[in-house]
């Protein structure tokens, strides 16, 4: 019996987790110190502003790109992650904005490239779990990161991180970069039914961007806007206003970050076995209860933030004297407790977002069309979050919004959850085989033109499914 396949959609997931530990993972460690390990955050969040500019565009484009070169656009995305980090090396306030716009560039196309995989490469009982690997390795990097400063300034309790942190993640992201090359082509990777995860041929540009388009017209896609707007828009205020420089001090905030990226695992390990248990019913039911345990988190993660907020304000933090509430502070356990459970907030937040657009497709250009869509809307949103900090707009009111958006999204999400079905059939095109079009049954084709001769017809394959 065979236990390991380098083909096998999960150990592909689980390199491209593997990637984004190196690259994106440790970009959110840095990014989780506040102001990117600074002690000002005004660099940090005008480079973030520049790179949720470029993110988002790069997003909408991002799947044709992917769909018309295949995964090798990962390569030149994962380096400009080591580009980025590097710039903090430098004085120069220009290069660090312009290093972050093109990471943004690099952002785009990588998570447009892994969100198409992580939600066609598994089988549709698996989708859960796929994101749980790819989340829990992701977050892997980040946790490890997060350890690099706080074991370098654990004794200081200033301000800002030593050089010796930049270069440690430069090096770790490098090493990401080239753990791209050895991804599979998607026609390489074959489920455990022996279906290929891809039946297509490279796409082309003008098939793309009507393909694209169409995105703008799919209700369930405009009706989550709002879900997708709120899904990083909360890292601005977690990360610059309550873990940022002033209210706590550079060994807390680092202590918090670990806490934040470890309970990231532990959600999206917890959350994705939820959404593919089948013992609590049909995959509409799931989608309806993931909702639901969603957005009861969200509203009480909020409420309880509020109380905290209330202890400090953006002027109070500079006022002369203020000192920043440091790990041994008695009012600093409930702190990081609440500091942590945002951590498992988010693994669940983009664990339902991911799942749920999982069910409208298995077919791997549409998948990464909706991931591009998503993380278009995300970034989009973000740069105007980023704004809010940079025109010092007050921390109640910033957490104000951000609460609304997430109870707002989380809300008009149960309108899709309620027609997610047990099985997704679909109609793809480009195909390999020499087929105009097919229908997609569950992940499997089913040619139009041999559908008669098939033994049952579709709706039988459609029951098959759901009761495998």
């Amino acid at each position: 019996m065979r236990f390991f396949r380098y083909s096998d959609p999960k150990f592909q997931i689980f390199i491209v987790g593997m990637i984004c530990f190196c690259c994106p993972g440790m970009y959110n460690a840095l990014s989780g110190i506040g102001g990117q390990g600074q002690s000002s955050t005004e660099a940090a969040t005008n480079a973030g502003t520049a790179l949720a500019v470029t993110f988002t565009v790069c997003s909408l484009i991002g799947a044709p790109v992917y769909n018309i070169f295949g995964h090798r656009v990962l390569i030149p995305a994962a380096l400009t992650y080591v580009l980025y980090v590097g710039s903090f090396l430098s004085s120069s306030y220009g290069f660090t904005i312009a290093a972050g716009a093109i990471l943004g560039i690099g952002a785009g196309f990588l998570w447009t490239a892994q969100a198409g995989i992580m939600m066609s490469y598994p089988s549709e009982k698996e989708k859960g779990k796929a994101f749980a690997i790819f989340w829990m390795v992701f977050n892997l990097g980040a946790t490890l990161g997060a350890a690099i400063p706080l074991g370098n300034d654990w004794k200081d309790a200033k301000v800002s991180v030593k050089l010796s942190t930049y270069i440690a993640f430069m090096v770790i992201m490098a090493v990401g970069s080239l753990l791209t090359l050895a991804l599979l082509p998607p026609t390489k990777v074959i489920r455990a039914d022996g279906s290929q995860v891809s039946l297509h041929k490279y796409s082309n540009w003008k098939r793309e961007a009507w393909e694209v388009l169409k995105l703008f017209k799919d209700w369930r896609m405009l009706i989550l806007i709002p879900l997708f707007a709120g899904s990083n828009w909360f890292y601005t205020y977690q990360f610059n206003v309550y873990n940022g420089p002033g209210f706590l001090t550079l060994r807390a905030r680092s202590l918090n970050n670990l806490l934040y990226w470890l309970f990231q695992i532990i959600g999206a390990g917890l959350f994705g076995w939820l959404l593919d248990f089948n013992k609590l019913g049909s995959r509409k039911t799931r989608a309806l209860i993931g909702n639901a345990f969603t957005l009861i988190v969200a509203v009480c993660l909020w409420s309880g933030c509020i109380k905290i907020q209330q202890r400090f304000t953006r002027e109070s933090v500079k006022a002369v004297g203020y000192v920043g509430v440091d790990v041994y502070d008695s009012s600093y356990p409930g702190i990081a407790i609440l500091y942590a459970l945002f951590g498992f907030l988010d693994a669940i937040y983009q664990g339902y977002a991911y799942w749920l657009m999982g069910t409208m497709t298995n077919d791997t250009e549409r998948a990464a069309r909706y991931g591009g869509f998503y993380k278009t809307i995300q970034n989009a949103f973000v740069a105007v979050c980023n704004q809010l900090e940079a025109n010092q707009v007050a921390y109640m009111t910033q957490l104000g919004v951000v609460f609304a958006l997430n109870a707002v999204g989380l809300i008009l999400s149960f309108v899709v959850a309620w027609t997610v079905p047990d099985v997704t059939v679909e109609t793809v095109d480009n195909l390999t085989d020499g087929h105009a079009v097919g229908t997609m049954v569950g992940g499997q084709i089913e040619n139009i033109d041999d559908a008669g001769q098939k033994d049952g017809s579709i709706n039988e394959r459609v029951s098959e499914k759901a009761e495998a």
